[in-house]
């Protein structure tokens, strides 16, 4: 079950919630593919939040640089992030997998020709994340296989605060996709940003990458 929630900002304006359905997905961390382009749904009721105020034209690249990031942190899991501007939306993914079904949190804004994501998984028990180097693989593989259309143009091997972790780019004639894998004891973290390959900011990636911290 794939829960939306869209959040407005500044914070205080009401929530919209609706609901789709997701397929069951196999393996440990098998998901999370936060590009998939099922979000029809999702866009029209932003559209629709929005009429009758001026709506960017799309063909002006804007500097997500020279706008202010907000920072969010999530005090009750440990971490904060910095998020460029544009409309924060919330979605909760419940993936189903042989050992038991694995909650994620999704928190994304959505700038002008771009997309900045950073999901996490619920915790885990120990045993699920024994083999960490598994779970990165794993989980990159299935991103990668599900992209279709879309070339692998750089995979490393990271760590982050002593942390494992992988960073890997796809590609394709139109759009970059970079995404960084990070295990973190029982928790999995993904963090990816979508650009259109005419309006790529590496600055902003770079930003948006090393603003993640854990806090306590």
């Amino acid at each position: 079950m794939k829960r939306y929630f869209l959040l407005n900002i500044p914070i205080g304006l009401p929530l919209l919630f609706f609901i789709t359905t997701a397929p069951a997905i196999a393996g440990l961390f098998d998901r999370p593919d936060f590009f998939e382009r099922g979000h029809e749904q999702f866009e029209a009721e932003i559209r629709r939040l929005q009429r009758g105020e001026t709506v960017p034209n799309p063909s002006i690249n804007i500097d997500e640089m020279a706008l202010p990031w907000s920072r969010v942190l999530m005090k009750d899991i440990g971490f904060t992030v910095l998020m460029p501007p544009g409309t924060i939306t919330r979605e909760n993914e419940t993936v189903e997998a042989p050992k038991g079904d694995i909650k994620f949190e999704i928190i994304a804004t959505h700038p002008s020709s771009s997309r900045y994501v950073i999901a996490y998984s619920e915790e885990v028990t120990p045993e699920r994340v024994e083999n960490a180097p598994e779970v990165l693989e794993r989980t990159r593989d299935y991103i990668i296989d599900n992209r279709v259309g879309l070339i692998k143009v750089a995979d490393d091997d990271i760590t982050f605060a002593n942390y494992p972790g992988k960073q890997f780019q796809l590609q394709n004639k139109d759009e970059t996709i970079v995404y960084r894998l990070l295990l973190v004891e029982q928790r999995l973290y993904v963090l990816a940003v979508s650009q259109q390959n005419d309006a790529i900011s590496a600055e902003s990636i770079d930003t948006f990458f090393a603003s993640f911290k854990l806090v306590n």
